[in-house]
């Protein structure tokens, strides 16, 4: 069976039995690196986010959180 490079199609729609061994081993590697990604990206300090933030109590003169 042909299988196109990136597709994972086949993944959804046949039974991993019937898939190639070195297909299979790119698709779990695919979905490792994905979740690592996403592991990732939510554990990001959000410090950039609350730095933006003036803090209560803080004359701010603008929108730019310029202090006076």
């Amino acid at each position: 069976m042909r299988i196109k490079n990136n597709d994972l199609t086949h993944w959804f729609i046949r039974d991993h039995n019937q898939l190639p061994a070195s297909y299979l081993k790119s698709c779990q590697k695919f979905f490792k690196e994905l979740s690592d990604k996403q592991q990732a990206a939510s554990n990001k300090p959000r410090a950039l986010i609350q730095k933006n933030l003036h803090k209560p109590g803080t004359r701010v003169k603008n929108r730019f959180n310029r202090k006076v």
